[in-house]
């Protein structure tokens, strides 16, 4: 058996019965936590490399300080407050080449947040959109 944190039958998962019960039932285990991070993890490789480090590290850091990009072998893992926004356009310019925002989705590996596509960029978000803010059209 794994006693890794986030292994299967770890923590909480190696209960059973009133032991587990007691456990997910506690009080300190009913509060919801309110979050503004977003996380973004996208696969590697040239194209995605080179978003990382022009757009993502440069420029969306310049206007979100609050990203932070760790690599994670074959993937990169990014994560911010409130907004992580992508540029297709701007990564087409980066890159010599068309690079439209489904080539940037087929490299999105997963999300934490509101995701969507507008035009040629991708956002991930913490806002309810519709709720928090009106949708844009394009």
């Amino acid at each position: 058996m794994s006693s890794a944190h986030n292994a299967y039958n770890a923590g909480i998962m190696q209960k059973t019965g009133k032991a587990f019960a007691d456990e997910f039932f506690a009080e300190e285990n009913q509060v919801v936590h309110e979050s503004n991070a977003v996380v973004l993890v996208l696969m590697k490789s040239d194209e995605i490399d080179a978003i990382i480090e022009d757009i993502v590290l440069k420029g969306g850091k310049a206007k979100n300080p609050s990203i932070v990009v760790e690599d994670k072998a074959g993937f990169w893992w990014i994560k911010a407050d409130g907004a992580i926004e992508i540029d297709a356009a701007e990564a087409s310019d980066l890159l010599g080449k068309p690079f439209s925002v489904y080539d940037l989705l087929v490299n999105v590996s997963s999300t934490v947040g509101r995701a969507y596509t507008l035009g040629s960029k991708f956002t991930i978000t913490s806002e309810l959109m519709g709720l928090d803010r009106a949708l844009t059209d394009i």
